[in-house]
C-alpha cells in the first residue's frame, strides 16, 4: 500500500465513521454512551522517549512509566484540545505496546495517535553500556548486533504493531515519531568513555533505526515525525544539549525538557488539526 493510498483510506474511513455516529439520531446522542463517542481523543503510545523520561515532572500514577508533564504528548493534547490517553511507558518494547497500550484505541472518537517505539527492541541501552567502557571492539560488536536487529526483525514487528493500531483506530490520524541522534561526536564527561568515533557509529545506527521505522510507517500511509534535523547541534556534549548525558539514573541519554519542546515542533505539524 502506498502512502497516498493509506492516507486516503483513513480519510474515507473517518468520513464513514462520522456518518455512522450521525446516524444514531438525536435519541442515540442523548445517551451518555453516545455523548462519549463525540469526545475527540489522542492516544500516545511508545517507550521512554515518548513518555518523556529525562524531562522531569513525572506523573504519580503508580507505575514505573515516568510519564512527564513536559512530554510532547502532553503538549500536543493541549494544543489539539483533546483528551489524552498517555500510554507510553519507560522501557517499553514493541511487544509491550501491543500487550499493554492499545486498550484505549477506538474506531470513531480516537482522532490522533502517536507511536514512538523501537529503540529498546534494538537494544540501544545495552549498546550504550557496551560503548561506555574502553573496549572499542565490544562497542562495535554491540552496534553491529543492534543494526542486525533493526534490519532483520524490527520491520515485521513494527508492521504488526501498526496493523493492529490502524485496525483498532481506523479513523485516526496516526503519526510515527522517530528518535534523534544522541551525540555531538565530541568528547565530554557526559559521554563517559564513548569516543567521538564510537559516537559517530551510534549516530549511524540511530539513522538506520529512523530510516527503517519511516519506511514501515510509509507502507501504512502514516506520517513520520523525524526529529533528527531539529536536534542537530544539540546532542550530548554540545554547548546547548537537548539530550542528557550520563547522569547516573535512567534519565541518562534521554531528551530533557528543551528536547521535548523540540519534539513538539516536529510532531504537531504532522497531526491533522
Amino acid at each position: 500500500m502506498s502512502f497516498k493510498e493509506g492516507k486516503a483510506r483513513r480519510v474515507l474511513t473517518r468520513v464513514a465513521a462520522v456518518a455512522a455516529v450521525a446516524g444514531f439520531g438525536v435519541a442515540g446522542l442523548a445517551s451518555s454512551a453516545s455523548a462519549d463517542i463525540t469526545i475527540q481523543q489522542y492516544v500516545a503510545l511508545g517507550d521512554s522517549y515518548a513518555s518523556g523520561v529525562g524531562a522531569g515532572d513525572y506523573a504519580d500514577d503508580g507505575s514505573d512509566c515516568y510519564r512527564s508533564a513536559n512530554a510532547y504528548a502532553k503538549q500536543a493534547a493541549t494544543a489539539l484540545g483533546e483528551r489524552l490517553w498517555f500510554e507510553a511507558c519507560s522501557g517499553a518494547r514493541i511487544e509491550d505496546v501491543v500487550a499493554n497500550q492499545l486498550s484505549h484505541l477506538y474506531p470513531v472518537n480516537t482522532e490522533h495517535v502517536t507511536i514512538g517505539v523501537g529503540g529498546n527492541d534494538a537494544g540501544f541501552s545495552s549498546v550504550l553500556t557496551a560503548c561506555a567502557g574502553t573496549d572499542t571492539a565490544l562497542c562495535k560488536t554491540a552496534i553491529t548486533n543492534a543494526r542486525t536487529v533493526i534490519t532483520d526483525s524490527l520491520p515485521a514487528e513494527l508492521d504488526d504493531l501498526y496493523t493492529q493500531v490502524e485496525t483498532k483506530a481506523a479513523s485516526a490520524d496516526i503519526v510515527v515519531v522517530g528518535n534523534p541522534r544522541l551525540f555531538n561526536e565530541t568528547a565530554c564527561s557526559g559521554a563517559l568513555a564513548i569516543t567521538p568515533e564510537e559516537q559517530a557509529l551510534l549516530n549511524d545506527a540511530a539513522d538506520l533505526l529512523a530510516e527503517t521505522t519511516a519506511s514501515v510507517a510509509a507502507d501504512h500511509g502514516f506520517d513520520f515525525a523525524d526529529p533528527r534535523a531539529a536536534f542537530e547541534g544539540h546532542g550530548v556534549c554540545s554547548a546547548d544539549p537537548w539530550i542528557l548525558g550520563y547522569v547516573g539514573t535512567l534519565e541518562s541519554f534521554h531528551p530533557n525538557a528543551a528536547g521535548q519542546d523540540a519534539y513538539i515542533e516536529v510532531v504537531l505539524p504532522q497531526l491533522d488539526y
